[in-house]
């Protein structure tokens, strides 16, 4: 989590944290709806979200 406020001084820890956990709310949402993702998916779909939120 540090590297992510580190990457981007305009945002707190708290903040990317709070982020994160919305992530792995969406993810467990997926996995209830049945709609599984390799791991790789998995983080590409992070990476892309962290880009375009953050």
């Amino acid at each position: 989590m540090q590297a992510a406020v580190k990457a981007n001084e305009n945002i707190s820890e708290k903040t990317a944290i709070e982020a994160l956990f919305s992530y792995l709310d969406k993810g467990i949402d997926d996995v209830e709806a049945g709609r599984l993702h390799t791991v790789d998916e998995a983080f590409q779909i992070i990476r892309d979200r962290m880009e375009n939120e953050l």
